[in-house]
């Protein structure tokens, strides 16, 4: 809270706004332009991506907290102690832990969005039970996503730098966050792909917002720095930094779309092409195949955003500007293609459209 309150009465603290506002509000004009959305919907997203940084923030202040029979439930070090001990005993306890941080995310989230649809008069409360009951499968997609990551600390134990780790664990839970503002953010809003990519990338913007925020003057307050190093920082911040989470959203955006605006032919062709465990799974558990897509597309884009994420974020701390505007570039372009892949998809009636 004392850091919050020396941020707001700091003098520079409308500079810090005003630097980080700018790149956000032409990101939205671009996005805007290309793809119209109901304005109250928007400023409601967009505030909700920004206020979706506390649960984060208040996870970092208090992850040394003991919970249960857990000394804290801080996953950093749980990661790390896997991959320096990989025995069974310490591979559950990160696994229990995870899953006690996706809950109790989701339940933040949950109470987050209910007050701002409900008590702004945006939703109602019949509808958004209904979203409740739809995002309920949310936390077991970060605990599968988390157990992966155990995997391969455990199984493949390997010296690497701990940062990597955090930097992991940093990727997973704000990517998580921004999954879960968008799936309160379904039923009447999102009607289309393009309405879940439009979404994720305001849900980003916002979350980038309040984040360079927290940069900026971190940054003046640790460094002293001088006016043209300041200019430099805020050059990266709102470009760079903001290019990149705008690209992770819209990884997670556009699977989110296809998860739920599949045709089912579709589908039944792409499960067709799975692994043979895969179908094996789906026997086993009698899982229909739309369920199957559904989660499989869902889990492939978060990975896929959770991943680039802690590789952006591990390029920009060890300094490697040499590979990180490759790196983004190339996600840049991927991106592109995800957009290109939705248009074709769209033309060949693959993918449902239900305007508003």
């Amino acid at each position: 809270m004392q850091h919050l309150i020396d941020l707001v009465t700091n003098s520079n603290f409308f500079w810090y706004v005003a630097m980080s506002l700018i790149p956000i509000l032409g990101w939205i004009y671009f996005f805007q332009k290309k793809n119209y959305e109901k304005r109250s919907f928007v400023i409601l997203t967009f505030v909700a991506g920004m206020l979706s940084v506390v649960p984060i923030k208040l996870y970092e202040k208090y992850w040394n907290t003991a919970i249960l029979y857990f000394e804290h439930i801080n996953l950093f070090e749980y990661l790390s102690d896997l991959v320096h001990i990989p025995e069974f005993s310490k591979f559950i306890s990160y696994v229990i832990v995870n899953g006690i941080v996706g809950v109790g995310l989701f339940i933040f989230t949950m109470v987050l969005m209910f007050v701002l649809e409900i008590f702004t008069g945006d939703n109602t409360l019949n509808i958004f039970k209904k979203k409740i009951q739809k995002a309920t499968e949310s936390p077991l997609f970060f605990i599968t996503v988390g157990i992966i990551c155990g995997l391969v600390a455990y199984g493949f134990s390997f010296s690497v730098n701990e940062k990597i780790w955090f930097f992991v664990v940093v990727g997973m839970l704000e990517e998580f966050i921004k999954h879960l503002v968008l799936r309160f953010s379904d039923e009447e809003k999102i009607n289309s792909v393009d309405d879940a990519l439009s979404y994720a990338i305001i849900i980003a913007l916002g979350f980038a917002f309040i984040e360079n925020i927290l940069y900026f003057h971190n940054f003046t307050q640790n460094t002293g720095s001088s006016f043209q190093q300041l200019t430099i920082f805020f050059f990266l911040r709102s470009t760079v930094s903001v290019m990149a989470h705008v690209c992770f959203s819209a990884i997670l955006g556009y699977f989110y779309g296809v998860a739920r605006f599949s045709e089912t032919i579709y589908q039944e062709e792409v499960l067709q092409h799975r692994h043979p465990l895969i179908h094996w799974i789906h026997r086993i558990i009698h899982l229909r195949g739309s369920v199957l897509f559904h989660d499989e597309k869902m889990m492939e884009g978060m990975l896929l955003a959770m991943v680039a994420h802690a590789v952006f974020n591990s390029f920009l701390e060890f300094g490697r500007v040499s590979l990180l505007i490759p790196f983004l570039l190339i996600l840049f372009f991927l991106v592109l293609n995800l957009f290109h892949r939705k248009k074709v998809h769209l033309q060949t009636g693959n993918l449902l459209y239900h305007p508003l």
